[in-house]
């Protein structure tokens, strides 16, 4: 008895956070689009937040409902976001890493041009 209250309760939790963490996400994809170098980082944003949303959406029609079909819906929406998430991730972590070895090839060209100017 006390864990379907403790059950009803998380889920109701994450229901909530899932709903809010949602709208946020859609709305900070929405400003990365106004510029066209964020519109391919926005718009992943925007879906993955769509997916949160109804995800706890879904969750609380199956607390009120104990339709097997909504708690279903509401995990494959979650693993729709996280999945976004991921791939988000992977990208931002390779476009990182290529950012800091350009970086550092720059400064090494500059650093070599300065060695060049003093030797004369």
């Amino acid at each position: 008895m006390i864990n379907d209250f403790l059950l009803k309760d998380i889920m109701s939790k994450l229901s909530s956070d899932s709903k809010f963490v949602g709208v946020m996400m859609m709305i900070a994809g929405g400003l990365t689009c106004l510029t066209i170098v964020g519109i391919p980082f926005g718009i992943p944003i925007i879906f993955s937040g769509m997916r949160a949303k109804e995800g706890g959406s879904q969750m609380e029609r199956f607390m009120f409902s104990s339709e097997e079909n909504d708690k279903l819906m509401a995990y494959e929406n979650y693993q729709k976001h996280f999945f976004i998430i991921k791939v988000l991730m992977i990208i931002g972590i390779v476009v990182a890493v290529l950012s800091l070895i350009f970086l550092f090839g720059v400064i090494m060209s500059l650093i070599g041009a300065m060695v060049k100017m003093g030797g004369h």
